[in-house]
């Protein structure tokens, strides 16, 4: 038995009639409050010499996030969801599907009426989905990005049309009933030492507007066009993620402990970045060509500024241009003059820019890149400090990307 109360409590929400609204609050607040995370996967796999024994059953997952804010990993998720729910008088269905190889991932089929068709209910908080699927939909609106759905010979297929284009973009849930014994079995396969959840820390909690991870050392917030990315230092790590995810400081220390900090992706950069997307029809590398050449890099800034000046630098293809406010050339206190360095084999312009009086410095680049066969720019602008402030100011990281979206439309437009 798991304490249905106390859980209920723990994501400030109260008993209601099992119901797709009901559903998709539990869902929404199970995403926000209990995190994804797989330091209790390392301690567990570390500490259970039994295979048989280190899944957290919900039982345990409950009893842990209670006492110290924990979630876990995508079979763990799913099994602790299924049991709330069905301590809810929800009825529903574990079910096995495929993100990267098949039955590495699972999700819930629940038994509900949308209001325009009844049938199952896809609840897939092992990824996380950032929403519900209904029966029939084929495509899915969220506020991290809009969601296409496509029935296939074993299951359904859900892939993110748009969003952030990092990491992992699509997944299918099968439609075969799972027993338990099948679904132990599988969730046991996960403790495997190669498991990219045993060899390197990651977190993530979806909030609101924006998902909020981390990896790879460092904090990520994605919206649905931009990724802010800020490297924590390893000592400092376990108290910032205590305050980011919630979970006990104690927990985070012992795991992080037990993995190498150059694991997984590598060691973190070493500043904050803030970069948005936008996805483009042309293909990458003329995208770049429009905007490479000093004559391409006017066309760009046109309608923002004038070009006072211009003239090569000792870098192989870079310029220099002075810019000025249009109609107000004269103006020296509001020139900006930008320091562009080309890459042609990334399709990256690196742009130094010094503005005003006290001539500031600041960094960026932009890129043309191909993801899932999919063109995308990218708008890169380095941070000075840590930027931790921007996890915490969601409006000051949201007009800093806008204005990289602006740049991006205007590259767009010379498409």
């Amino acid at each position: 038995m798991i304490p249905t109360d106390d859980i209920l409590e723990s994501l400030d929400l109260s008993r209601a009639r099992p119901g797709v609204g009901f559903l998709e609050a539990l869902f929404t607040r199970f995403n926000a409050r209990v995190p994804f995370e797989n330091a209790t996967k390392i301690l567990r796999d570390r500490e259970i010499a039994d295979p048989a024994a280190k899944p957290r059953t919900p039982e345990i997952f409950w009893a842990d996030h209670l006492q110290s804010g924990s979630g876990g990993t995508c079979f763990a998720r799913v099994a602790a969801f299924d049991a709330l729910l069905t301590a809810l008088g929800f009825r529903t269905h574990k079910r096995l599907g495929r993100v990267e190889r098949d039955f590495d991932h699972a999700g819930l089929l629940v038994e509900a009426e949308t209001g325009t068709s009844s049938g199952g209910v896809l609840a897939d908080v092992g990824f996380p989905l950032p929403a519900l699927i209904p029966a029939g939909a084929d495509r899915v609106e969220s506020a991290l990005g809009e969601l296409s759905v496509a029935r296939t010979g074993r299951g359904t297929a859900v892939a993110w049309v748009d969003g952030v284009p990092e990491g992992p973009r699509a997944l299918e849930l099968f439609d075969e009933a799972v027993s338990e014994e099948r679904f132990a079995e599988e969730w046991r396969k996960t403790f495997r030492s190669s498991s990219r959840f045993l060899t390197r820390l990651s977190m993530r909690r979806d909030l609101e507007n924006r998902s909020v991870s981390f990896a790879g050392g460092e904090v990520r917030v994605d919206d649905r066009h931009s990724r802010l990315r800020i490297p924590l230092a390893p000592a400092d790590a376990p108290a910032r993620l205590e305050e980011i995810f919630g979970i006990d400081r104690e927990i985070v220390e012992r795991a992080a402990a037990l993995v190498p900090a150059e694991a997984g992706e590598g060691a973190p950069s070493t500043g904050a970045t803030l970069t948005a997307y936008l996805e483009v029809s042309a293909a990458p590398e003329d995208a770049y060509a429009r905007i490479a050449s000093p004559a391409g890099y006017r066309r760009l800034v046109e309608g923002v500024a004038e070009v006072i000046a211009e003239e090569p630098t000792t870098s192989e293809g870079g310029f220099r241009l002075v810019l000025g406010p249009p109609g107000r050339t004269e103006d020296a206190a509001n020139r900006a003059t930008d320091t562009v360095a080309p890459d042609p084999s990334a399709r990256r312009l690196r742009q130094e820019r010094q503005s005003g009086a006290s001539a500031a410095l600041s960094r960026s680049s932009w890129s043309a890149e191909s993801r899932g066969g999919k063109t995308y720019l990218l708008r890169e602008l380095s941070l000075p400090g840590s930027r931790e402030d921007l996890l915490r100011n969601d409006s000051m990281r949201g007009r800093l990307a806008g204005a990289l979206a602006l740049d991006l439309l205007a590259w767009a437009r010379m498409l």
